[in-house]
């Protein structure tokens, strides 16, 4: 060598297509391709979908919610019924949200109202989410007698196994 950098050139991707002088079909899919995206629903439509995604959810949250404060209140006026039980509170621990259950045809597969891009499923019913656990604090609650008084009857009640059951006493 003779003392002067030799320069280096690039044997990758870039440096082949720039060699070939189609740098600009590169370039032009490139662009393309963004537009496809963006006009395809990239943006179009995500704001809207995201926001009804959104509400949905908060929606349904607070179902879920009514729904525990509705069953709470139940298993409470259930307690404070048997003798010897006052003032009791509970909580009650839900599984996850609603299962929707969808009608089906003969071969299985779910049946759609509508047509087009409006089709929309049959739904038959609408499961609650299963209770996973109660708890109850009340007065009496430390009498072993009510305590598993109180286990069997919110257990059968609630369909659940007498363990995710607990009553303490106040």
């Amino acid at each position: 060598m003779d003392g002067r950098k030799m320069k280096k050139r690039g044997s990758g991707a870039w440096e082949y297509v720039r060699s070939k002088g189609k740098l600009w079909i590169l370039v032009g899919g490139v662009i393309v391709g963004v537009l496809l995206l963006l006009v395809g629903g990239g943006l179009g439509g995500t704001e809207a979908s995201a926001e009804t995604t959104a509400s949905d959810v908060v929606e349904g949250a607070a179902e879920l919610a009514a729904y525990q404060k509705t069953l709470e209140a139940q298993i409470e006026a259930m307690c404070e019924s048997v003798a010897g039980v006052s003032q009791a509170e509970v909580m009650v621990t839900l599984g996850s949200g609603c299962r929707v259950i969808y009608a089906t045809d003969d071969k299985g597969e779910i049946e759609k109202t509508g047509t087009g891009s409006a089709q929309r499923p049959v739904y038959r019913t609408v499961q609650p989410p299963a209770v996973e656990g109660v708890g109850v604090v009340c007065k009496g609650g430390n009498d072993p007698r009510l305590q598993h008084a109180l286990t069997d009857l919110i257990s059968t009640t609630l369909g659940i196994t007498s363990n995710r059951v607990c009553v303490v006493g106040k």
